[in-house]
């Protein structure tokens, strides 16, 4: 079946296209990650650093695919140990990001903190609720095309990362034109559960089937 595959030019057509979507997530996502990061650290938002750091993580996920990927041309059984391999990596790395940003969420709905207005992070947010759907589309589409749960779980991030910029963009909107200081760590808190309950399925589709 392997062997089947390897010589396969449909697949390798759709291999292909898996690697060029993930070179696109490594380059939107490490940039607009590392942008969003910098300032959520700069407005305090942990609604922003929660997208953020998913975004991230969608981009490293992404370069464990890259290698995955170009592995099946030389050797499928190696692929294939590479698939468990990042999706268990997927699903761990979700369940720290959640972790952290509901803890931060939580602290921050205790000690009353206020984030501050971010123009820049808006603006971030907002092109990655345009441009994320449709890449997390496509992904799908291939994933289901090389049956790659690897690259399905990257495409639900790439999804995820999509909604937690919607979330991201109204708390910063709602707190700086309504002063609803507990808008950002409630969208924050909403993020951390939204991941935790896709590291579960992840995870239990992983293990089970």
């Amino acid at each position: 079946m392997a062997a089947h595959h390897a010589r396969d030019p449909e697949r390798a057509a759709y291999l292909e296209a898996a690697l060029r979507l993930s070179f696109v997530t490594i380059a939107w996502n490490g940039v607009v990650g590392l942008a969003a990061l910098a300032a959520a650290v700069t407005s305090g938002s942990l609604a922003l650093a929660g997208f953020a750091l998913n975004a991230l993580l969608d981009s490293s996920a992404s370069v464990v695919l890259v290698w995955r990927f170009r592995k099946e041309r030389k050797s499928p059984a190696a692929a294939a140990h590479l698939e468990r391999k990042a999706v268990g990596w997927i699903a761990a790395a979700m369940f720290l990001v959640a972790l952290y940003v509901g803890v931060q969420a939580a602290r921050a709905l205790a000690d009353h903190s206020h984030a501050e207005s971010s123009l820049f992070g808006a603006v971030l947010a907002a092109l990655s609720v345009v441009f994320l759907p449709w890449l997390g589309t496509r992904k799908l589409l291939v994933a289901k095309r090389l049956r790659s749960p690897s690259l399905r779980g990257d495409a639900v991030l790439t999804l995820a990362a999509s909604a937690l910029a919607g979330l991201a963009l109204a708390a910063l909107v709602v707190n700086a034109a309504l002063g609803w200081w507990w808008a950002d760590p409630v969208a924050a808190l909403l993020i951390a559960v939204g991941l935790g309950a896709e590291a579960v399925r992840v995870t239990i589709r992983h293990r089970f089937g």
